[in-house]
Order: C-alpha cells, then sequence, then structure tokens
C-alpha cells in the first residue's frame, strides 16, 4: 500500500502546474533510485536544481 508524506504546501494533484505567490511556477523533480516500480518522491524547489555544466566519459 502507498503511503505518503507531505511538508509545506503541494499542489492539489502531481504533475500540475503550481505556482509560486508571486505567480511564478515551482520547479518539478521526481528522484527515485530504483525508477518507478519502487519508492520516488515528487519534489518542487523555489529555483531549479542545480544544472550539469559538464559530463565527461570516466576514466579507467
Amino acid at each position: 500500500m502507498a503511503h505518503y508524506y507531505s511538508l509545506g504546501e503541494i499542489p492539489h494533484k502531481r504533475h500540475t502546474q503550481f505556482r509560486k505567490p508571486d505567480g511564478t511556477l515551482y520547479s518539478e523533480e521526481l528522484f527515485s533510485t530504483e525508477g518507478f516500480s519502487y519508492n520516488y518522491s515528487l519534489l518542487y524547489h523555489l529555483y531549479p536544481p542545480t544544472k550539469i555544466i559538464k559530463s565527461e566519459e570516466p576514466g579507467m
């Protein structure tokens, strides 16, 4: 059975436009370590999560 925990203000349903008091959008992030079949968190941020600036192949 699903269990939910919320902290702070959240939208009435998931994956919808959720606006700050000034009218701008919160940034939505779906976080999981095992994919959609396991536990995941839907996070709303005041500012977008950190962007990836550079990506390289791993060294051997």
